[in-house]
């Protein structure tokens, strides 16, 4: 590709904890031959620009994205003008957590199969390392509420088994009384004599 030719790029914004899309995130590249872009990403998290690329057919410049909830990301962008996907900009929730985060990070595609599928690899297991930390702050969250019904389950079970014993006991004591109203003559003169 020669250069000073505009081309199409595409991208896509990425939830840091949840590995989820971020729609209406607003992409801005802002390139060295002077030009900015603005762009949204879709509800699918993909932004497109087209832009311009410079002399050598490379395209250079800042990329920011700005989205509503996260920290503003921003990052140096050098591709070769024949790679027009950027790969994944994955943003930082705003909001203090309990989990350690680390700070946004932008993953460009590469250009060999290979690459591409060693990149994937090493993104797969970050990613399943942060859903793992995700959910053991979850459970841990849920630990406690597991122990309390716990606890109210076995304080409900322990008084229904106690108050059906004490009940029973009553009801043996209650037939071990004789009602000398209820007997017979002849058995009252048996108990008194």
């Amino acid at each position: 590709m020669s250069g000073n030719q505009k081309a199409n790029y595409i991208g896509r914004v990425v939830d840091w904890s949840k590995q989820a899309p971020i729609s209406a995130a607003k992409v801005t590249f802002d390139g060295n031959e002077g030009n900015s872009v603005a762009s949204y990403s879709d509800i699918e998290g993909i932004y497109r620009f087209t832009a311009i690329t410079d002399s050598k057919g490379v395209l250079q410049g800042q990329i920011t994205v700005e989205a509503n909830g996260y920290q503003t990301h921003k990052s140096k962008i050098n591709s070769p003008g024949d790679k027009h996907d950027l790969g994944d900009i994955t943003l930082v929730g705003s909001t203090s957590s309990v989990t350690p985060q680390p700070t946004a990070r932008h993953t460009p595609n590469t250009s060999s199969t290979s690459d591409r599928n060693n990149t994937s690899s090493t993104s797969d297991r970050n990613n399943t390392s942060n859903r793992n930390n995700t959910n053991n702050s979850d459970t841990d969250q849920l630990i406690p509420i597991l122990i309390a019904l716990m606890v109210t389950f076995f304080t409900f079970t322990t008084f229904a088994v106690v108050s059906a014993i004490r009940k029973e006991r009553f009801n043996d004591r209650r037939d071990n009384y004789i009602n000398f109203r209820q007997l017979p003559i002849e058995q009252v003169e048996q108990f008194k004599g």
